[in-house]
């Protein structure tokens, strides 16, 4: 089968690729939006278990958070005692009353699934004017994951012979490196393209497009990146096209419309939507292929593991609270 026949939309089952585009927002402003935080921003303050930190800033960015600041206390706050954490994220004024209720929505469902935890505190303030770009570069630094990957944010790219260098922008997707989730997505990734018989690669939830870049730098000839949130696929494009990643095929839309099988499906989610979408996921793996899943919490795995019958976990990685699976079909 040739490029052009694979990449067909018929093969898409529909779905059209998106055009390519540039655009250019103001800087600290949201990608989208163009507005600035500070201007008429509210401060989300939640103090919470260090342990479910990493879970309550992906929420927020999910929500529609440009920025979560983790692990770093307000002025005009105390230090968090031993084993919590704060969490600080900004939004539009206008959109604090839906993320408040989401928000507190997500930290009772925590409470119920590790009551043996101190509840989460939360709190608002108004925003007064604030740097992102000074934040961003503070908390955004160049790391090294698995052996072969290097994740650096475009104002500090080191030399690193030997690696894969993914220079990657923070913005409003998800997916900078920053999250446990993510590591465990590339080193999971490095570990099933070393053993070879990868040509085909899927990944689902793409955000920033950091997995998909990659699957692209270490060697899998053909990538689809797919989400269901056709704004962040300009910040993806931006990224790929940053690391001389062009030829990966960005997608807006869902799984289950896809006709194409893969070598290796990655779904970096949260737990809900790998048990909701388990059964497109495992259809779009092809015969003998790996499917990664994450974005899953430690008390989670069994009932993600439980939605995939006549699978079987091939490996886990652990970090924090967080669990990345590997899966192949038994038999």
């Amino acid at each position: 089968m040739s490029d052009h026949e694979w990449l067909h939309p018929s093969r898409l089952g529909g779905v059209r690729p998106t055009v390519n585009r540039r655009r250019v927002d103001r800087p600290g402003g949201n990608v989208e939006t163009g507005r600035v935080p500070g201007a008429g921003w509210v401060a989300l303050r939640i103090d919470v278990d260090a342990e479910l930190a990493d879970a309550v800033a992906n929420f927020l960015l999910e929500e529609g958070a440009p920025g979560v600041i983790t692990g770093e206390r307000a002025a005009d706050r105390p230090e968090p005692p031993a084993g919590r954490a704060h969490v600080e994220a900004h939004v539009p004024a206008e959109d604090e009353a839906r993320v408040l209720a989401a928000l507190r929505r997500y930290l009772a469902s925590l409470a119920a699934l590790a009551p043996e935890r101190a509840p989460a505190t939360l709190e608002t303030a108004v925003v007064p004017p604030v740097d992102w770009i000074e934040i961003a570069r503070r908390h955004h630094r160049p790391q090294a994951i698995g052996a072969r990957l290097l994740v650096a944010p475009p104002w500090e790219v080191p030399a690193a012979p030997g690696r894969e260098v993914l220079v990657i922008e923070p913005g409003m997707a998800f997916g900078t490196g920053q999250h446990a989730t993510t590591r465990g997505c590339l080193e999971a990734i490095e570990e099933i393209l070393a053993a070879g018989g990868v040509a085909t690669a899927l990944d689902v939830g793409t955000g920033s497009g950091i997995l998909a870049l990659a699957l692209a730098r270490l060697g899998v000839p053909r990538v689809v990146a797919l989400d269901v949130d056709a704004a962040v696929l300009p910040l993806a494009r931006v990224n790929l096209l940053r690391n001389r990643a062009a030829g990966v095929l960005l997608v807006a839309g869902t799984v289950r419309a896809l006709r194409a099988r893969f070598d290796l499906v990655v779904a970096n989610l949260r737990a809900d939507a790998l048990v909701a979408e388990a059964d497109a996921l495992a259809g779009a793996v092809a015969p003998g292929g790996r499917l990664v899943v994450s974005g899953i919490f430690d008390g989670q795995l069994g009932a993600v593991e439980a939605a995939y019958p006549g699978w079987r976990i091939a490996a886990v990685r652990a970090e924090d609270a967080w669990r990345t699976a590997t899966l192949v079909r038994e038999g």
